[in-house]
């Protein structure tokens, strides 16, 4: 799937080129779905696209009810349900058993620039975030025993004049921002008492019904922050990865950094780190950074290692033999004056064990176990795994 920063990047890029763009949000799932809840699209004016809100299926239909929400500048949700195979108003043949609500927002540069921005405090932020999104307001209905026109003017519990569809709100910590026209009623209080509950959810999202309103629940992981020590050519494809699924790559090195430097690792930054024991002066590191040591340099590695374990980071993954791993552990056991056991965040050897030989089929395993751990997942095959595949990631507490 398309990274939440490839999409800001290209909102940012939209804005400063006076493009109006089209975002293609999922916010409902029931049953199947290839992206989950919280896949995304970008749709220009031209048609074309950036990233996959499914395997494909969906796409060019939703390209279609793009042009109509970019000329009626009104932000809509499209239901494609084929829980009962009944795919066939759409020509799609999707066979996926699955009900897909996916919410299109028309953005002007202006709103595009803002959105990039709000979306980019989520990828940033230290935390899980929970973006609420008002999908539903109903119409008054003649005849109806319910006075909807009542509860979106204010007369009744819901309060207040109606929200927008398209309005958003986003949750990280005890920070609230929003985004849109919420209404003058109570809609955005009661979304807010619900956003732990949403939280607990995790990835397989929440839709609430206040009175007409539906507002759709979506959780938030910031990027994960890949910290890699060395440089060597075997570096070269982790950077890679990490930076084609939206991480947040730094190489670390002890020799001096210039313009050539850098080329060589496109989509992330580098920096000079003369002594390894210093690696958290130099580097900000934190409960969601990842880092694989990997300078091929025994005393050095030993060190980082060291100034990794001090910082309490998530992963640690070290390359090489088991056996030179454990020599490691044993001379900083030996410095602390108490041993140091291997497991908790140290994975050593690095990678899950998929086979495959070269520096790109290691990487792929460092990524994919990096992955896995940052979303509290065991790594096995998806066909063992009874439940939703993209149920809720034991990701990290939210406050």
């Amino acid at each position: 799937m398309t990274t939440h920063r490839a999409i800001v990047d290209e909102l940012s890029r939209a804005a400063a080129a006076d493009e109006s763009v089209v975002l293609a949000t999922v916010v409902r799932v029931t049953g199947s779905s290839y992206g989950g809840v919280g896949a995304r699209m970008l749709i220009r004016v031209d048609g074309s696209t950036v990233g996959l809100v499914s395997g494909g299926c969906l796409e060019s239909d939703l390209a279609e009810h793009a042009r109509r929400v970019h000329e009626a500048d009104r932000a809509e949700v499209v239901r494609y349900d084929t829980r009962d195979d009944e795919d066939a108003p759409w020509g799609l043949g999707l066979g996926c058993n699955g009900l897909i609500d996916v919410l299109l927002e028309p953005l002007q540069p202006g709103r595009a620039k803002y959105f990039a921005k709000f979306l980019s405090r989520a990828v940033e932020a230290d935390r899980l975030s929970v973006l609420a999104s008002v999908i539903r307001v109903a119409p008054p209905r003649a005849n109806s025993s319910v006075d909807t026109e009542a509860i979106l003017s204010g007369d009744s519990e819901t309060g207040g004049a109606a929200p927008s569809i398209g309005a958003h709100a986003l949750f990280t910590g005890n920070r609230i921002e929003k985004s849109g026209e919420w209404g003058s009623g109570n809609t955005l209080a009661r979304a807010t008492a619900d956003s732990d509950e949403a939280f607990a959810a995790g990835r397989r999202g929440m839709v609430r019904e206040y009175g007409p309103v539906e507002v759709a629940f979506e959780v938030l992981a910031p990027a994960i922050r890949l910290v890699v020590c060395g440089s060597g050519p075997d570096v070269l494809p982790i950077a890679r990865f990490g930076s084609q699924m939206g991480w947040d790559v730094t190489v670390a090195d002890h020799r001096s950094v210039d313009d050539s430097h850098r080329a060589r690792f496109p989509g992330a930054r580098v920096v000079e780190c003369a002594e390894a024991l210093r690696l958290a002066e130099v580097v900000q590191l934190t409960p969601r950074t990842a880092a694989v040591v990997m300078s091929h340099h025994i005393g050095r590695d030993t060190d980082y290692l060291r100034a990794l374990l001090d910082a309490g980071v998530a992963y640690i993954g070290v390359l090489g033999p088991r056996g030179r791993t454990e020599r490691m552990l044993a001379d900083l056991s030996a410095g602390k004056g108490s041993p140091i056991e291997p497991g908790g965040a140290l994975f050593a050897p690095v990678g899950l064990d998929i086979g495959g030989e070269g520096p790109d089929a290691i990487a792929l395993s460092i990524a994919a176990e990096i992955v896995a751990v940052m979303s509290g997942k065991p790594g096995g095959h998806l066909r063992d795994k009874r439940g939703p595949l993209h149920g809720k990631a034991e990701l990290e507490s939210r406050g």
